[in-house]
């Protein structure tokens, strides 16, 4: 018996392959688990621990209102019943099978009888197995036929059609992007023979590359494919489920950049779409004529493998990262109409709007190159209105806040207030500065700041423009102001057109200077807008982004007037404009503005021309309505941002863990009841991740990697009990040092500390070679750090690295191997290992000057080690590309081998992942286990003392890349996706 048979405490994240919609609930294939979602519940069906990932469901349609639903992965199946009604959990396991080739599609067939069935198994080398079963009073199966198509070339995907199996017709998809048709009629072999052959009705050279998906409307005649080719293609079928089938070419559609994995036909309004889905993370929807009506990025970059849609015209996507995202088709299809629509020019021919803003969401106010206010009530036949009694001079400023309008030209600044559409009241018109005014910023109700281009920046208080303080600028010659903070009565930070950040403080009462500067190259472009997030009497967290696609993080010590960048998070914009609420960014990518939100992606995108043109915004219960001037002409657009979730999946808890592979995983020894899990991997992402209450919530991200992240050490400070130092290495020869801390509020922060490119010291290697590995070792007594680095050139360095003066790193020794290194692993703190490519596993000294010993373990690299130290001993597991498992034992004090066990035929294919593991305290009858696990999925469990080994389970983690087990219990697995299994029982 397996011991992870009866455990089903376990919290996955994986692909998500499976997809099954109705009306009542959704069906999920994550990873090998089938979940049930439905307005009163969320259950995951019960099965064993399989290897294989669910790839999809067919449901009986018939006993209603309890029915029998097939799940199949790989070359498995599963059989339940169903009860609609039950409220929790309706799904019963009755019957688990197993196929000898993969099944790729299934599905049932109409049944006169009540408790009878009958249903196809579709193989990838196109066989058919026709299976009918008999429910009560006892289950029974009877496979009725085997049918197979005399063409046998390897099927990526198949679309059965029929209600019965005489009426069964196959759509296949193979790799050469052959479209193949047949049905199991008329049999070219002996009625006798145990498997009937059957003719291929149409091969069809449809696609340069595999076929990903195909799916059929029939009452359109329309069939869409989808290949790695990147089109979705439109063909006409006539004559489905006859001899005569034929199927014809209508037309190709272009819009996805990458592999289309999956399509479906829907009618909307009694319309017929197209939606597909692609490894470039957007959902495209497309009109029976082939047109290009929505594309949208939905899954945060993470490849959309199925997609759904229910009775209400929802539809349900899911892809690599696991998550179930919905929208209405509805909406969508109305937005379509939603473009942005041209506002009527001024009476005048010579005149137009140059500059525009709204008020309120029904009406803008511009600007016009005569200097004269216009305002306009959005409507059918809005026209443009001239406001009363506005000053005529040159205007180079207008800005709108909360129903405040204000003016600026050469000294002048006009301010009126905003009474209804046709009302505005002017409060004020008067000089205050020397120069033409540039700058004119909001800083909240009642301060302004203002600047002009003789050099002159004041900080204006009251609706009258009282002069507060002077603000001294730093470089007067360009005093073009682009965005202002108060942090606090006597803190102001401004950013400007050269890039500059800068922190100012009051050097009297009545005058603000300059204390400390972001350089330009850490701020690019400067600040379009700052955020605070928060404030103590210490120091500040602000948040702010600029013409750049990166939104940073900066901390101001308000004692000591310093300033700098904590944390860097990419956004999906080629520049950013303005925050909104918590979740909102507005800013612009090529010619379209997008609204991005980093809980729904990308909610809005609208084509304008570009990003340097004037534009406005406006945002009321979820609707979006921009103004922006393209032309000379003015246009407006409405939409709305956060559709409506389907209420099946609004309880689900979306999971935010790496969107590609995850090289590396540690866990943190932490005070509070919780575990922290520090993660990375090749979306060059650092995650920290809390996992309690068999939940996963990400605490914190740590963006500084510019490719991907190979290997990571964390060093937990003891000055601080809850603060740790991340060091990072990966591609592009590239170390990052990140601080980590949570504070009494249990709030987690980041600080970016220091970014190295490590220069090789040969010039017979490449410069840029990727980072393998790295080990860290602390002086006991002060605050520097020895680096162990391994770079794929086979080179291993050591650096020393002060806490104190973190940007400095200091080269001290480097020592060079014939192969690529793999690992190194501290033992003691006195010895270091090292693996190699080559199968070797070396021990140096600290100094790296004494190699201690050398052995060959594996033929081939040795890709995981995990070490356990009892008195003298050293206990060694390896695993390796040569498939087998090593255990050695070393005696420390002379290094040599005491005894050496090879576990060969445990695994088929390379061992990337194993952890020794002692469940109790160790003493000499204590036992040492050591569990394995490799590309083929199976976990085994080794007795070091014994020797005795057993495969206890699988893992449905693809592409493993290690395993960590924890002080309870826990088994981590990691690779494409997260698998958490416990307690763990020997």
């Amino acid at each position: 018996m397996h011991i992870f048979d009866n455990i089903f405490n376990m919290t996955l994240v994986a692909d998500a392959l499976g997809l099954n919609v109705s009306y009542k609930c959704i069906l999920v294939g994550q990873g090998n688990n089938s979940m049930e979602c439905s307005t009163m519940s969320k259950s995951v069906l019960s099965s064993r621990l399989r290897p294989g990932k669910i790839h999809g469901f067919a449901l009986d349609p018939n006993n209603y209102p309890e029915t029998t639903v097939l799940a199949y992965s790989e070359n498995e199946y599963s059989l339940y019943t169903y009860n609609h009604n039950k409220k929790k959990n309706g799904f019963k396991l009755i019957y688990e099978g197993k196929t000898k080739d993969w099944i790729n599609a299934a599905t049932f067939f109409a049944e006169n009888l009540k408790n009878r069935g009958q249903f196809v198994l579709h193989m990838a080398h196109s066989t058919l197995i026709y299976i009918k079963y008999v429910l009560t009073p006892y289950l029974k199966f009877d496979v009725s036929e085997l049918a197979q198509c005399c063409d046998c070339s390897i099927l990526y995907y198949s679309r059965l059609h029929g209600n019965s199996y005489n009426e069964l017709t196959i759509f296949s998809g193979n790799a050469f992007g052959e479209l193949l048709v047949w049905q199991p009629s008329s049999a070219i072999n002996s009625k006798s023979a145990m498997c009937k052959t059957f003719p291929l009705l149409l091969r069809i050279q449809a696609h340069n590359g595999v076929i990903h998906a195909i799916d059929l409307n029939v009452s359109s005649q329309i069939l869409t494919t989808t290949s790695d080719d990147r089109s979705v293609k439109y063909w006409r079928v006539e004559n489905l489920g006859m001899r005569n089938v034929s199927v014809k070419p209508m037309l190709s559609c272009f819009g996805h950049s990458s592999r289309i994995m999956c399509a479906i036909i829907a009618k909307i309004g009694g319309f017929v779409y197209i939606i597909s889905g692609g490894e470039d993370s957007h959902v495209c929807i497309w009109s029976h004529a082939g047109d290009l009506l929505f594309k949208r990025r939905l899954h945060f970059g993470a490849p959309i493998w199925r997609l759904g849609v229910n009775n209400s015209s929802i539809l349900y996507s899911t892809g690599s990262s696991g998550n179930i995202v919905t929208c209405s088709l509805n909406n969508i299809v109305k937005s379509h109409n939603n473009v942005a629509y041209a506002l009527d020019d001024i009476d005048l021919k010579i005149e137009f709007i140059r500059r525009v803003k709204f008020v309120k969401e029904s009406v803008v106010i511009g600007l016009s190159n005569m200097n004269r206010l216009y305002y306009m009530k959005l409507s059918q036949k809005g026209k443009w209105v001239l406001v009363n009694d506005f000053p005529s001079y040159k205007c180079t400023v207008l800005e709108v806040s909360n129903d405040i309008i204000v003016t600026c030209g050469l000294r002048r600044i006009t301010i009126y207030h905003f009474e209804g559409p046709r009302n505005y009241k002017k409060i004020f018109d008067d000089e205050r500065m020397t120069g033409t005014i540039r700058s004119f910023i909001f800083l909240n109700q009642n301060y302004f700041l203002v600047a002009d281009d003789s050099g002159s920046c004041m900080l204006l208080k009251g609706h009258d423009l009282r002069l507060d303080s002077h603000i001294v600028l730093l470089d007067p010659r360009d005093p073009c102001i682009t965005a202002a903070l108060i942090i606090s009565k006597n803190c102001i930070l401004l950013g400007d057109r050269k890039g500059r950040v800068m922190l100012y403080s009051r050097s009297n009462e009545k005058t603000f200077t300059c204390k400390k500067t972001l350089i330009y190259r850490e701020v690019k472009f400067g600040a379009n807008f700052f955020k605070l997030l928060r404030l103590t009497t210490f120091d500040a967290y602000v948040m702010f982004g600029g013409h750049e696609s990166v939104l940073k993080y900066i901390h101001i010590g308000l004692s000591e007037c310093s300033i700098s960048i904590t944390q860097r998070i990419n956004v999906p914009l080629s520049w950013i404009e303005a925050f909104l609420g918590n979740d909102l960014i507005l800013g612009f990518n090529d010619n379209h503005i997008v609204a991005w939100s980093r809980q729904y992606d990308v909610l809005a995108e609208i084509a304008c021309g570009g990003g340097h043109r004037c534009w406005h915004y406006f945002i009321n219960n979820g609707i979006i309505n921009i103004v922006f001037i393209k032309q000379r002409k003015v246009f407006c657009y409405k939409n709305y941002l956060f559709k409506p979730m389907s209420k099946i999946i609004k309880n689900l808890r979306f999971n935010t863990w790496h969107t590609r592979n995850c090289n590396i995983l540690r866990l943190l020894e932490h005070s509070q009841p919780q575990t922290l899990i520090v993660s990375a991997g090749d979306d060059n992402v650092i995650k920290v991740t809390n996992f309690l209450n068999n939940a996963l919530n990400q605490c914190a991200e740590i963006q500084s990697h510019v490719s991907s992240v190979r290997c990571l050490k964390v060093y937990k400070l003891q000055s601080n009990e809850n603060t740790w130092i991340i060091f990072s290495v990966g591609g592009r020869s590239q170390l990052c040092i990140s601080l980590f801390n949570v504070n009494r509020f249990k709030e987690f922060y980041v600080h970016e500390l220091c970014t190295h490119t490590l220069q090789n010291m040969s010039k017979n290697v490449s410069q840029d070679s990727r980072l393998m590995a790295i080990e860290i070792a602390k002086d006991s007594v002060t605050d520097c750090f020895l680096l162990y680095i391994a770079g794929s050139d086979g080179r291993i360095c050591q650096y020393l690295w002060n806490l104190k003066k973190k940007t400095d790193l200091k080269f001290q020794i480097a020592i060079y191997l014939k192969s690529c290194p793999i690992m190194l692993h501290w033992i003691n703190g006195d010895l270091l290992l090292l693996t190699t490519t080559s199968g070797e596993i070396y021990g140096f000294n600290k100094t790296l000057s004494e190699k201690c010993f050398q052995l060959q373990l594996h033929e081939t690299g040795v890709n995981t080690i995990d070490t356990y130290v009892v008195k003298n001993l050293l206990h060694i597991v390896s695993g390796g590309d040569d498939e087998n498992i090593k255990y050695t034992t070393v005696n420390l004090k002379n290094f040599k081998v005491e005894c050496q066990t090879k576990f060969v035929g445990l695994h088929n294919s390379q061992v990337n992942a194993l952890s020794i593991h002692c469940p109790h305290k160790w003493n000499e009858k204590s036992e040492i286990l050591a569990f394995t696990c490799g590309i083929d999925k199976q976990i085994f469990k080794i007795d070091l003392k014994s020797r005795k080994y057993v495969r206890v389970g699988f893992t449905c983690i693809a592409d493993i890349k290690g395993m960590k087990i924890d002080d309870y219990n826990r088994m981590y697995l990691y690779g494409s996706g997260l698998q958490i299994i416990y307690p763990l029982k020997a």
